[in-house]
């Protein structure tokens, strides 16, 4: 549905098909993305993932369709660290998501390969720890390190546009994470009791992100729309639940 109303949009405003059908795929995989990213850091409220949804469709509106690449790598860094699926990662897992955050990291988004260092580490000390997910950790801040020392990468302060951003992520890490609940949700496989600590530390890499772009740019900011709208469709369904 949102792939057709999208490519609609896109030829009425004088796209050509080709290029009409691409942004469309773009666009469709945002709010994709957005829902996927909801149920990764909000397990037991599927309506939050629909307002996330929601929030995703009102604000391509108004801004620039997200790249895909790093909202994967967002979704893969979540789901090894939470363990929703039940499957442990293998050693190509982890190798996969190495080599897509590098290539992130060299087109330069540097923010990629510090969060891929976060989330290595914390599978690593977590329940079921994957060990060599601290050699992985240790290789992500090496190249994040080296990237950022011979890169001209700015790093802005926050600007008035961003202290709405800046209010949601506070509100977020007190109601999804300092106030986190245990899970009721069980994982895909074998449905086994989801982790407590797993899931803070996966909001806790949805916080990080969103805080590091703050300092990036409006372009960072841009590039992981699906997650704040993730993150605003989160908060605002506690909210709601906590008005009712």
């Amino acid at each position: 549905m949102i792939f057709i109303v999208s490519i609609s949009y896109q030829i009425i405003s004088g796209q050509h098909l080709s290029e009409a059908i691409i942004r469309a795929g773009r666009s469709s995989l945002s709010i994709f993305f957005a829902w996927a990213l909801t149920k990764e850091i909000d397990p037991d409220n599927p309506h939050a993932a629909l307002i996330a949804a929601g929030l995703g469709v009102c604000c391509l509106l108004f801004l620039e369709i997200p790249f895909i690449l790093p909202l994967v790598l967002l979704l893969f860094l979540f789901r090894i660290t939470n363990r929703i699926s039940g499957i442990i990662p293998t050693l190509f897992d982890s190798i996969l998501i190495l080599l897509t955050g590098t290539y992130l990291i060299y087109t330069g988004n540097w923010i990629q390969g510090l969060l891929m260092g976060f989330a290595f580490f914390m599978d690593a000390r977590l329940n079921e720890p994957i060990k060599r997910h601290f050699i992985f950790a240790f290789i992500c801040l090496i190249i994040s390190l080296f990237v950022l020392y011979t890169s001209n990468i700015k790093i802005l302060f926050v600007a008035q546009y961003q202290i709405f951003i800046l209010l949601l992520l506070i509100v977020f890490s007190i109601v999804k994470i300092i106030n986190a609940e245990v899970p009721r949700t069980l994982s895909d496989v074998k449905s086994r009791p989801l982790s407590k600590e797993r899931m803070i530390a996966t909001r806790i890499i949805a916080f990080l992100a969103g805080l590091l772009t703050l300092f990036a740019g409006l372009n960072s900011l841009s590039s992981i729309l699906p997650l704040w709208t993730a993150i605003g469709g989160s908060t605002t369904y506690y909210i709601i639940q906590k008005i009712k």
